[in-house]
């Protein structure tokens, strides 16, 4: 398990990251999501590359719960041990200073549907100068994020 808070001297990630967000989580996981197929193309893709794939704990979070609720337990928590075993996977623990940079964001986005673990996501990929999501919503793009 690679956890790390995330502080200024995180930017050694930059261009080489990407992030992942619970949306294609879900769909790695789940055999009947639409975009199952695709996304395991998308993350087999990127495992091989030599990017860093980078996750919060609030996505971390949001992905066991939606698992566990539209598919099983048992299910949410292979993916838990899939997500935490994953040495190509880093956990980022938000700080104080990301939070109140998502709430800017938040509010300043408040036309958009966003939920704040979006907003986190976008300030954590400011913060550590990430520009490719691998996402399978619109919201990334709307903030200026490529998306895979």
């Amino acid at each position: 398990m690679v956890l790390l808070i995330l502080q200024a001297n995180m930017t050694r990630f930059m261009n080489s990251s990407i992030f992942i967000d619970t949306s294609a989580l879900i769909a790695i996981m789940n055999k009947k999501d639409q975009y199952h197929a695709r996304a395991i193309d998308i993350f087999t893709a990127t495992a091989k590359g030599k990017n860093s794939i980078i996750i919060t704990s609030h996505v971390f979070a949001e992905t066991i719960t939606r698992i566990e609720r539209k598919v099983s337990v048992k299910q949410a928590i292979l993916a838990g041990k899939m997500l935490l075993n994953n040495n190509g996977i880093k956990i980022i623990i938000p700080q104080e200073d990301i939070i109140d940079s998502a709430w800017n964001i938040f509010q300043k986005y408040q036309d958009q549907e966003f939920s704040f673990v979006e907003c986190i996501s976008f300030a954590v990929m400011k913060e550590m100068r990430i520009t490719k999501a691998f996402a399978f919503d619109k919201h990334f793009k709307i903030v200026g994020f490529e998306t895979l």
